[in-house]
């Protein structure tokens, strides 16, 4: 197989896990008050609001990782970004819901006295849920990818002699360079 098509069936692979991994929550509640006597609980909803919001962030994680894929200077760094996305996906989209109710169970039992639907809480938990996982993928790959060292950044002062700026040069000025290859030292000194 070709590098290109590996490439999609992993981005591929990668937004089903997503998928699932999302819409997972949904579906053990509904089986949950299904199977323990509840009856219709009118779970679909949260069925479709998780449904709804797993296919837009599997087009935006395949899209990422095609994107990351495209770019990285070392695609272990891209795999170790996506991985870790989806565990923070996992646990804030399973644990989130819970600690959110649990935590607030007053709050909540007076939003759904209100008439407030049950589906903008979970929808809301779920996105944010989402966000992290985003913010964590897009993160971690940018903190394993290398970054070009440039002039005047804190990243500068702490890497070695050779590589710090010379303070002449900021100001526009010319720095003379002494190269071991040649006893001329610039232009100038050639004419």
């Amino acid at each position: 197989m070709r590098r290109d098509t590996v490439d999609r069936i992993g981005a591929l692979g990668y937004a089903a896990v997503d998928f699932v991994v999302i819409i997972f929550p949904a579906v053990a509640l509904k089986l949950t008050a299904d199977q323990g006597g509840m009856g219709d609980l009118d779970g679909i909803d949260l069925l479709l609001a998780s449904g709804v919001l797993a296919c837009a962030h599997a087009v935006v994680a395949g899209t990422r990782l095609r994107s990351e894929e495209r770019m990285a200077v070392r695609r272990a760094d891209m795999w170790i970004a996506a991985v870790d996305a989806i565990v923070v996906l996992a646990l804030a989209a399973t644990l989130l819901p819970m600690v959110v109710l649990w935590g607030f169970a007053d709050e909540h039992a007076s939003m759904a006295e209100r008439g407030y639907p049950v589906v903008a809480l979970w929808f809301g938990v779920q996105a944010v849920a989402v966000g992290l996982a985003e913010l964590t993928g897009r993160i971690v790959f940018w903190w394993l990818e290398p970054h070009p060292r440039r002039p005047g950044s804190w990243r500068m002062a702490i890497g070695h002699a050779s590589t710090r700026v010379n303070r002449s040069n900021r100001r526009g000025r010319r720095q003379r360079s002494v190269s071991a290859r040649s006893p001329v030292r610039n232009e100038t000194d050639a004419r």
